[in-house]
């Protein structure tokens, strides 16, 4: 029996491919970094991205990539800036809510990470963070067959893994 992957890659099509190789370190794997995209994109980005159950990727996709002119080259106007902007104010001015604001820097996605991988991250402190929240993404759904989250084989497999 072929062991499954730790992980399940999204499969994007060879256009959504070449607007995305500008933007992120890699198309296939749950870690990755963004890149080439101005800060208030980035972080607008990965406010939307908490409250969506959207892979970051599929969400600048569909809703923040807009602005490309073509594929595989930077536009002459920043990607997203127009949909990023009123999303700061839109969270500021409306919610009052200045956790976007720590999202400027280097950012890293780390998908599919377990809750001890994402408390670990979150208690070394290495980075600021903000996670998918549990109050507005649902994890009864399984992408790629798997669940959101980490079920031991032993229990699957046992009478309580239903």
């Amino acid at each position: 029996m072929t062991p499954q992957p730790a992980y399940w890659a999204e499969e994007f099509t060879p256009d959504e491919q070449a607007r995305l190789a500008p933007y992120v370190t890699n198309l296939d794997r749950p870690v990755f970094a963004l890149r080439n995209l101005p800060e208030t994109v980035k972080g607008a980005l990965f406010a939307r991205y908490s409250r969506s159950g959207k892979t970051l990727r599929r969400l600048f996709l569909d809703e923040f990539a807009d602005n490309v002119q073509s594929p595989g080259a930077l536009s002459a106007s920043p990607v997203g800036q127009a949909r990023a902007t009123a999303l700061y104010l839109r969270v500021f001015d409306d919610y009052g809510d200045d956790s976007v604001a720590q999202l400027g820097g280097a950012h890293v996605a780390c998908e599919q990470a377990s809750n001890l991988l994402t408390k670990l991250l979150e208690r070394g402190r290495l980075a600021a963070y903000l996670e998918q929240s549990t109050r507005y993404v649902s994890y009864a759904d399984r992408p790629g067959g798997r669940w959101r989250y980490h079920l031991d084989p032993d229990v699957e497999a046992s009478d309580l893994g239903p």
